[in-house]
């Protein structure tokens, strides 16, 4: 009898153990840092946006330690976008999202010169 009790016990706290351990796992489809490519210092407030056939479906920012992360995605194939004043603009395509399967992308971006930033003049006329 008493060891019937205590498998029992052993039974209920390695289920416990395991809900804990479900509950804890990342809850991300797609996490990592941002990091300036000069320095390798992080780099704060990337604004990291997940884009599915052509549409926008989640964004978030980095934090100050460059972590961000981007929580239920719908599983697909995105492109992840990543920018920031001041630097160049980092796009990851075709990144493929599967349920329950979180990807890391680390991400390092360049400091851009002012011309590699603003439009081309072109940029404003329309071909007709």
């Amino acid at each position: 009898m008493r060891s019937l009790k205590l498998l029992i016990t052993c039974l209920l706290l390695t289920g416990a153990t395991q809900v804990h351990a479900e509950i804890n796992k990342p809850s991300e489809s797609v996490f990592g840092k941002v990091f300036s490519d000069d320095s390798n210092r992080p780099l704060k407030d990337v604004t990291i946006t997940a884009v599915l056939l052509n549409k926008k479906e989640k964004f978030t920012l980095s934090d100050t330690d460059g972590e961000y992360g981007i929580s239920e995605l719908k599983p697909g194939v995105y492109k992840i976008i990543f920018e920031k004043d001041g630097y160049r603009k980092v796009v990851k395509e075709k990144v493929t999202i599967k349920a329950n399967a979180p990807i890391e992308l680390n991400v390092e971006m360049e400091q851009g010169l002012f011309f590699d930033l603003a439009p081309s003049p072109l940029h404003f006329f329309q071909a007709e």
